[in-house]
């Protein structure tokens, strides 16, 4: 599946616009000329494992210095497959062969004198891979109302008469969680129920997408779960490294926005889906990946008014009593 590379440049400048090459993979060069005006960069491609984008800018010489004149280029967007890869936080310039100024970086999305700007920044691929094989609270059936997600919708410390989906309906739901899931591990397993079960309705609660379904050199799957999964995180160092440093939602979920929303669209071409997420990153980014293809519902509150599970993080009953009745004239259930 091709990704899609948006760049948005801007620029403040005098008669003496500064020249720009921008280049994708090193060697991909999709701009080269004079920039006088705002530009707005779209390139199709695929990655492999990093988003690497470097923008040589030249031009700033020393009459322009000596004038006065501006000369600045503000990296104002980057997107990969319409996600935000925060130019301004993980952007390096490299200023160079500069008059009466030493070579120097800075970080930021800012070009102000020569230089080469670069960012480099992993691609988190996902592959949606069915578990069907974990002990969900229920088992696969046939239903009105397919429950999906992970530890909030299993109901972790929590009996099954005390969770979300037996509150919307306890006739109606079948509750299909388990603790732990992935994003990519929840929408696999709900396409494989989809095309071997019937709902009439499905809710997905999703989590955080640093939660990543990683397949090991053995050909097992694993579910990474920072600061929760010791053994996976040290089996994957290299990924876990990279959610560190590169650990905001909107970026991990860029690599896989295509594949998630191919899933969604399938799903909701046989069964009215619904949405929603206890994350607020994640939350936050369901109207660019749904697009219009099913439902959103309200965000999944958790509050200190209310009592949470044992372990003091988990949500308790009043709070999943709550959100289904939040949802139930919504979903109708």
């Amino acid at each position: 599946m091709s990704d899609t590379i948006e760049i948005d440049l801007s620029v403040i400048t005098g008669p003496n616009p500064p020249y720009v090459k921008v280049y994708l993979d090193g060697k991909i060069k999709i701009f080269d000329g004079l920039l006088r005006k705002p530009k707005k960069i779209k390139h199709k491609m695929t990655l492999v494992d990093r988003l690497n984008i470097r923008i040589e800018k030249s031009g700033k010489t020393n009459a322009v210095v000596d004038s006065g004149e501006p000369q600045d280029i503000s990296v104002d967007r980057v997107l990969l497959n319409g996600m935000d890869q925060h130019p301004d936080k993980f952007g390096e310039f490299q200023e160079k062969n500069n008059p009466y100024v030493d070579d120097k970086s800075r970080r930021g999305n800012h070009l102000a004198l020569n230089g080469v700007w670069t960012l480099d920044v992993p691609v988190f691929r996902q592959s949606f891979k069915p578990d069907t094989l974990k002990e969900f609270r229920d088992k696969f059936v046939d239903t009105e109302i397919a429950c999906f997600g992970c530890s909030f919708t299993y109901g972790l410390f929590l009996q099954s008469n005390e969770t979300w989906p037996f509150y919307l309906s306890s006739r109606k739901t079948k509750n299909f969680g388990f603790y732990g899931n992935s994003i990519s591990s929840i929408l696999g397993t709900a396409l494989w129920y989809v095309e071997n079960f019937k709902c009439r309705k499905m809710i997905i609660l999703l989590p955080h997408p640093c939660r990543l379904q990683l397949e090991h050199s053995d050909g097992s799957i694993h579910d990474l779960l920072p600061n929760h999964s010791p053994e996976v995180e040290k089996m994957f160092e290299h990924v876990m490294r990279d959610i560190v440093l590169f650990g905001e939602a909107s970026l991990m979920v860029s690599g896989y926005a295509n594949g998630l929303k191919d899933i969604l669209r399938k799903i909701n071409s046989v069964t009215e889906l619904h949405l929603s997420s206890y994350q607020k990153d994640t939350y936050d980014l369901l109207p660019q990946l749904t697009s219009g293809v099913c439902n959103i519902l309200p965000f999944y509150q958790t509050s200190k008014d209310y009592e949470f599970a044992k372990d003091g993080i988990h949500p308790g009953p009043d709070h999943n009593r709550i959100f289904a009745n939040q949802i139930r004239p919504i979903i109708g259930g």
